[in-house]
């Protein structure tokens, strides 16, 4: 397991054995895939509202990434905004907590990462979420035990703040 820079200072991601690419980058393409959407949507339809087909929710969830692409780019330009973009994970989460699991949303889509500081993220994964809670689904409920691995990771190499995270992805 590698981190991977997106751009420096604020945002990275993590690279997993045996993966070609990091985690923002494999999703994006997945999420990019027409073959991969389809046979996603056609299994899972039925935790999507019954009024959409697998086209229109295939089309959402295309138009969706491509949006996360865009933000992440101008975000690039006003690093300031990660705070903004990336939110706690627990809804009832109010205060600032050390290594927060936190979400970005787009209707369907999650990026799932880790908060080391102010404006500085390290994306752990994503999923394409049609239903409430995460323990719900199989493919959630891995993003969950991803996050918490790279969590564990970071403790376990003493990262609790940026300079300690620079620290770590220098050596």
């Amino acid at each position: 397991m590698k981190i991977v820079t997106i751009f420096e200072d604020h945002l990275y991601s993590f690279q997993y054995e045996k993966e070609m690419n990091n985690e923002l980058d494999r999703l994006l393409e997945q999420w990019n895939d027409i073959l991969y959407l389809y046979e996603f949507v056609s299994q899972n339809i039925s935790d999507v509202n019954r009024s959409k087909s697998i086209s229109n929710v295939m089309d959402e969830i295309l138009e969706n990434t491509y949006k996360i692409d865009e933000t992440i780019v101008e975000i690039s330009k006003n690093p300031n905004k990660l705070n903004e973009f990336f939110r706690p994970l627990s809804n009832q989460e109010f205060l600032l907590i050390e290594l927060s699991k936190q979400k970005a949303r787009r209707n369907y889509l999650r990026l799932y990462a880790i908060r080391i500081d102010t404006n500085c993220f390290v994306i752990t994964g994503g999923a394409i979420k049609f239903h409430h809670l995460n323990h719900e689904r199989k493919h959630t409920q891995l993003e969950m035990e991803k996050l918490n691995k790279c969590r564990d990771y970071l403790k376990a190499n003493n990262v609790f703040d940026s300079d300690s995270f620079y620290e770590l992805i220098k050596d």
